[in-house]
């Protein structure tokens, strides 16, 4: 089963139910919306969509920064990378402090005559010296993009030629849809591939700056409201109704930076729903998009992996919920594209109520050059109507 992108489902339902129009009221409010109930587990929305702290270390900026002069043209890195005509040549040259230090560090991708455009990046240290030292190299990516994040992390672009988007397609159809974000480690002396805490609507930080950037001129208003946002993933992860309850807990308004909201489908007539965590990107204020960065329910739980851990192919998933019939539920691995590829039925130890679980789950994630960012997400039906009752999702790697 593949999970019905958010575009797509608005495009559905958007007619007949005129949801931006019925939740206009919720956006934009600087005080907390009115709490009709509170849950037995609240969320205690505590991990952040990476914020920079809100002084930055003296010297620091984050973001691109102007190269120096020695360093900032294309040719100066022809020799180094090294290139060759009509073979590579020098696309991009972006500086940035990439290593939390008042030094820059420039990033220069390497494009190749051809099919596929393929791209090679690399980061370069000491850019005062006469020979910049190489620090990170990443190579092959088809159809490939690279930038300088605000968080001050490398984000990256690239063709899954495998996935469920592109796989029937070729040449000028493919679509890059394979994002990763890398990020500096002093222990390992390089940069890193690192979990962008989103969940919803995006998975990762090279998407949700790029959704920012259209969310500032104006499409997709509704990524800053709290409550829509919530709404939209209840329609997109849950298969609920877009006119789910979205209840402001805290935060949620136009200062705040963080929020937590109870959402309900409107078949739900008893039972916690689903509490959300949500922060801004990148602690933005001033018109940052609402990103989801935790989702629960009481009484559920993933114990196995750990949020941002790394799976493979055959991985364990363990937690606990409530039991019918021995079945708390299902647990999916949902890969970049949030298709579904792999999932298993939680049975429990019990038969009925509350108890743990524990089971292998096999799971094809079609990109083979490395790790992606994905999903594992418990969901309960309920008896009454076979609806998602409850879920609980955390952010995780999967490698091959």
């Amino acid at each position: 089963m593949r999970i019905i992108p958010i575009k797509q489902r608005f495009l559905q339902i958007g007619a007949l139910c005129g949801l931006l129009v019925l939740l206009s009221a919720c956006a934009g409010s600087g005080s907390q919306g009115k709490v009709s109930a509170t849950p037995s587990t609240p969320v205690h929305s505590t991990a952040t969509t990476g914020n920079p702290p809100g002084s930055p270390s003296p010297g620091i900026s984050f973001g691109p920064q102007q190269c120096p002069a020695a360093v900032k043209d294309s040719a100066y890195w022809d020799s180094l990378i090294p290139t060759q005509a009509g073979v590579s040549q020098v696309k991009s040259v972006t500086c940035g402090y990439l290593k939390g230090v008042p030094t820059l560090q420039a990033l220069v991708t390497a494009l190749y005559y051809g099919t596929g455009s393929i791209l090679d990046i690399y980061v370069y240290d000491h850019l005062a010296s006469a020979t910049p030292s190489q620090i990170f190299k990443l190579q092959n990516l088809y159809m490939g993009d690279a930038n300088i994040s605000g968080y001050n992390t490398i984000t990256t672009a690239e063709v899954d030629r495998a996935s469920s988007q592109n796989a029937r397609q070729s040449g000028n159809g493919y679509i890059p849809d394979l994002y990763r974000e890398f990020k500096w480690s002093a222990g390992a002396g390089t940069l890193v591939q690192v979990s962008f805490p989103g969940i919803f609507p995006d998975l990762t930080r090279y998407q949700a700056e790029t959704d920012q950037a259209q969310v500032n001129q104006g499409h997709q208003p509704w990524k800053l409201s709290a409550t829509q946002t919530a709404q939209a993933l209840g329609v997109s992860l849950l298969q609920w109704h877009p006119d789910a309850t979205a209840t402001l807990i805290s935060g949620g308004g136009a200062h705040d930076i963080q929020a937590v909201i109870n959402l309900k489908n409107t078949t739900q007539v008893t039972g916690p729903g689903v509490m959300l965590g949500m922060a801004r990107l990148e602690g933005n204020t001033n018109g940052g998009i609402w990103i989801v960065i935790e989702v629960k329910t009481s009484g559920m739980a993933l114990t196995e992996p750990q949020t941002g851990g790394i799976i493979h192919s055959i991985t364990t998933v363990a937690g606990m919920g409530n039991a019918f019939e021995g079945v708390i539920g299902k647990v999916a691995v949902l890969d970049h594209l949030y298709t579904d590829i792999g999932h298993v039925t939680a049975h429990g130890a019990l038969g009925n109520g509350a108890t743990t679980f524990s089971s292998s789950i096999t799971a094809k994630p079609t990109f083979k050059n490395g790790a992606q960012e994905g999903l594992v997400m418990l969901t309960a039906l309920s008896n009454a109507n076979g609806n998602v009752a409850g879920a609980i999702i955390i952010k995780i790697l999967i490698q091959q």
